[in-house]
């Protein structure tokens, strides 16, 4: 059973490549059927993220996240200058962006890496999961949704590990494992490693 004690909806990873908004019915069905538990009940902010209809809804923010894992089993996640919460690295599409070129962008900006063209072995990026919570450091019920990828085979994966690197951007990188600090992540982040450690991806 996963416990989120800072999120307002504790949520299970929805297998989802498209960039489309989950219904409120199906974020919670996928939840119970993962033993997910809500510590808090916010009606009122959960009404209100699944009322918009969509990514025009203000409350809500859809971004974009790699989930790379090193060959120690440990999560790559970045931290801002000035911030002490890590987050797992991406970030929101541009007009006309494609979820992959999105993604590869960001991580261009923020890890100083191209991650289809960088890797001796041909790499491919591949959908691992959607999480939705409440969004770091905004205002009560604003929501964000994470669309995550993973970068296969596992081989360039293992590559990428020896080439990223902060950019202009980020103060640091750092690789974590299940046992980091909840309290320097945001809550998507808690609710990545917890899936990524039930899932045996992580140590």
């Amino acid at each position: 059973m996963i416990y989120y004690r800072r999120a307002f909806i504790a949520v299970a990873a929805i297998p989802c490549a498209s960039s489309a908004f989950v219904p409120l019915s199906s974020l919670t069905a996928a939840a119970a059927a993962a033993g997910a538990v809500h510590l808090r009940s916010y009606h009122r902010n959960i009404m209100s993220m699944s009322s918009g209809g969509g990514k025009d809804d203000k409350n809500y923010i859809d971004k974009l996240a790699l989930i790379l894992i090193n060959s120690d089993n440990k999560q790559l996640v970045a931290r801002s200058f000035g911030k002490t919460v890590y987050y797992t690295p991406g970030g929101k599409r541009e007009a006309g962006e494609s979820d992959i070129e999105a993604l590869c962008r960001e991580c261009q900006e923020e890890l100083d890496v191209d991650l289809l063209t960088a890797t001796k072995t041909p790499a491919n990026i591949v959908p691992y999961g959607t999480f939705q919570a409440q969004a770091y450091g905004k205002p009560e019920g604003t929501m964000v949704r994470m669309t995550c990828f993973r970068v296969l085979p596992r081989e360039s994966e293992i590559e990428l590990e020896n080439l990223v690197k902060p950019s202009e951007e980020v103060e640091e990188l750092k690789w974590i494992d299940s046992n980091f600090d909840r309290d320097k992540l945001t809550v998507t982040g808690i609710m990545i490693l917890e899936d990524l450690k039930e899932k045996n991806m992580i140590d």
